[in-house]
């Protein structure tokens, strides 16, 4: 499921021809958008990306809804994920969207801003039944203008190896920062100057940054300016780079060599090469599923202060409504249908996602089917959204390039993190 995870902004020509050509065609040999009215029926277009566990679930959900609403007829696509976004700007470019469409949160914005989504029924009721953090991309202006699925949580829990702790005499997990960077140094092997085993892995391209931002958070610090910008000048970002980059230049417990290849850092702890791997719980699947490894365990990262285990998150995937739908009734109620706890619960185990709904992940009986799931259920209420980011990956990409700079010490923490800042509030501003 890593693969399909988070969206991805591809500037290359091979998508920008897809773009081009989806925009001028389509999607061949099938009804696009604004399903009709055929032998009485209402016909909704229904599009999704290219996940195996979620167009099970998916299907699955809406077969038993057109049992129950013999009137409705859902088409569902699915298309790769790597063309998925392109797909969609496409098709609301063309004014032929599908009626309901799945978005990663990070996307809606630009949708919504520009009144190309329709707004949520009752959204002001429908925003006390979600989390924050996952809700916070599909808000504009203070209306909701879509639903989330699921809780995007990256950080707050990790993987790791209890026999590993228990061969070195460790107690597990470490209630503290200081105690795991202590074990961190003592789980690491080293070979020949290479790392063979990790203490704590956390070098990934979403877990640099979202610890970076977590570690200002649970110092009661913020990383937002005014007007938009982003303020990585203060005491709080400077100390949580500088930790950073200690765990790599001076405890030496993590590397970049697998950094930015074609393996996850998780797939790298279930092949024994690291202690401790700071990683979603999407991750686990991968681990129970792929690499047949069960002698793990997912357990909290504790807060770099003694302070909460505050931490920023992104929305996840979740689904609007297309503003030019002719059947933005049947649509919502398909939506709110598939968003009611039942449902939605059996999508999240399913899926093997963390709930956005707070009866679903308050729900006992979900933790018992998914045991692994707690560490994850018991931190939702510190999740902050990340906040008004209008291109996540460069985001994303300036934190980990100077990171990268930093480690190698070709510019200073302060340095390095002014550049951030520069590069991304320029961003910023393109986008107001």
């Amino acid at each position: 499921m890593k693969s399909v995870r988070k969206p991805a902004v591809f500037y290359v020509v091979l998508v920008l021809a897809i773009f081009a050509v989806f925009a001028l065609s389509g999607c061949s040999g099938s009804k696009e958008a604004g399903g009709g009215n055929e032998g009485g029926k209402v016909n909704l277009v229904f599009w999704s990306h290219q996940a195996d566990a979620f167009i099970k679930s998916y299907r699955a959900i809406i077969d038993r809804y057109e049992k129950d609403h013999p009137n409705v007829k859902i088409e569902f696509q699915n298309f790769p994920y790597d063309v998925y976004n392109q797909k969609l700007k496409a098709s609301f470019s063309a004014k032929n969207p599908p009626d309901i469409a799945e978005v990663f949160g990070t996307w809606v914005p630009e949708y919504s801003k520009n009144g190309l989504l329709a707004e949520v029924p009752d959204g002001a009721a429908k925003k006390n039944e979600f989390y924050e953090a996952p809700l916070g991309g599909y808000m504009h202006d203070d209306k909701l203008y879509g639903l989330p699925m699921e809780y995007n949580i990256e950080n707050g829990g990790m993987l790791i190896h209890p026999q590993m702790f228990k061969d070195k005499g460790l107690s597990y997990p470490p209630a503290t920062w200081p105690e795991l960077v202590e074990a961190a140094k003592k789980l690491t092997v080293a070979e020949g100057g290479n790392l063979k085993v990790k203490g704590f892995d956390f070098v990934s391209s979403d877990n640099i940054t979202f610890t970076f931002l977590s570690f200002i958070l649970q110092q009661k610090g913020e990383y937002w300016g005014e007007n938009g910008h982003v303020n990585f000048q203060t005491p709080e970002a400077i100390k949580a780079m500088t930790a950073l980059k200690e765990l790599i230049v001076g405890d030496k417990v993590a590397d970049l060599t697998t950094f930015g290849g074609q393996l996850d850092t998780s797939d790298y702890f279930f092949k024994g090469g690291a202690a401790m791997t700071y990683r979603g719980p999407w991750t686990i699947a991968s681990g129970l599923d792929s690499y047949k490894v069960n002698d793990f365990d997912y357990v909290p990262v504790p807060s770099f202060t003694s302070e909460p285990p505050v931490f920023a998150a992104e929305s996840g995937w979740g689904l609007v409504v297309s503003q030019k739908s002719k059947h933005a009734k049947e649509a919502w109620d398909f939506i709110n249908y598939l968003t009611s706890k039942e449902q939605l619960r059996q999508w999240n185990l399913d899926t093997f996602t963390v709930p956005a709904k707070k009866e679903v992940a308050e729900d006992p009986e979900f933790v018992k089917e998914n045991p692994y799931m707690k560490t994850s259920i018991d931190i939702l209420q510190h999740g902050r959204w990340i906040g008004p980011v209008w291109d996540r990956d460069y985001l994303f990409k300036q934190i980990n390039d100077n990171f990268q700079l930093m480690v190698a010490g070709k510019t200073t923490v302060e340095d390095g993190l002014r550049k951030i800042e520069e590069a991304v509030n320029a961003s910023q501003d393109q986008h107001k």
